[in-house]
């Protein structure tokens, strides 16, 4: 029988609240699945290993594998074991686009619940961000993309009142947000993304189908226009079992940096 990756051999499972322990046991081995340290049709560790592995209790790891199965990962065989199912989703692609072009694959590919739109000041931090004065008012609105009834992201833009005017949710359901944008003379410029990882909150939590607590992606998106002036503030919130970040930067860009972590240095 293949043994468990040695990267994660002796990993106890910590219980903290708003995190069930089956479905921390059903993230690791799904990732080992999906990164390829169990190719298809590969048998999995039994359950009184995994109960060792992880210090678990076996209706733990029970409830783990029956996830997994559910998501069409594992096969589960009377006598026999778990195994690593033939038909794994395809691999990423990287196809390179550019950022026009990625907005509209995602509107191709999604559709779209819009939960809010409305006019109000944006939080600090946003109006800083956009450059606007203390208690300007900025276009807000909220959506909800999914597909097949499978929740993606929560996306959340404010854009410049003069800019968005014209966007209302009624219209906001029959065209993408970029085209009002667009409409209203917008020649898109450089974008600046800050991509991390949060805790679901229960509203969160609620509308992508998650436990609270759970670890999200956020990717927060600064738009500017050809003269530089901040157009868009976007920020996206996603389950990373269902979503994930291509980064595509072009030769051009290689003279300086296009990404670059940046660290806290306040907490532990």
């Amino acid at each position: 029988m293949q043994a468990i990756n040695v990267t994660i051999q002796q990993e106890k499972l910590v219980k903290t609240p708003g995190t069930n322990l089956h479905r921390q046991l059903y993230l690791v081995l799904r990732e080992q699945i999906m990164r390829g340290v169990y190719a298809p049709g590969a048998l999995l560790p039994n359950e009184d290993e995994l109960c060792n592995y992880f210090g678990v209790s076996r209706i733990t790891v029970r409830r783990a594998l029956s996830d997994l199965s559910q998501q069409g990962l594992v096969e589960r065989q009377q006598g026999r074991g778990t195994f690593v199912s033939s038909n794994l989703p395809d691999p990423p692609s990287f196809n390179a686009v550019s950022f026009l072009d990625a907005i509209k694959e995602r509107g191709q590919e999604t559709q779209v619940h819009v939960l809010e739109v409305r006019t109000a000041a944006p939080p600090g931090i946003v109006a800083f961000q956009m450059q606007l004065h203390s208690g300007e008012q900025a276009v807000y609105a909220a959506r909800l993309r999914h597909t097949d009834e499978v929740p993606l992201m929560v996306t959340e833009a404010w854009v410049p009142l003069d800019l968005g005017k014209t966007v209302t949710l009624a219209r906001l359901k029959r065209r993408p947000l970029y085209q009002f944008l667009i409409d209203q003379g917008v020649e898109f410029g450089r974008v600046i993304e800050e991509i991390t990882a949060v805790s679901a909150n229960p509203q969160f939590a609620k509308l992508l189908n998650a436990e609270v607590g759970a670890p999200l992606l956020r990717v927060t998106r600064l738009v500017y226009d050809q003269n530089e002036r901040p157009v868009e503030h976007l920020t996206i919130h996603a389950n990373p079992e269902r979503s994930r970040v291509l980064l595509n930067s072009p030769p051009e860009m290689q003279k300086s940096i296009a990404s670059r972590l940046v660290h806290d240095q306040q907490g532990s």
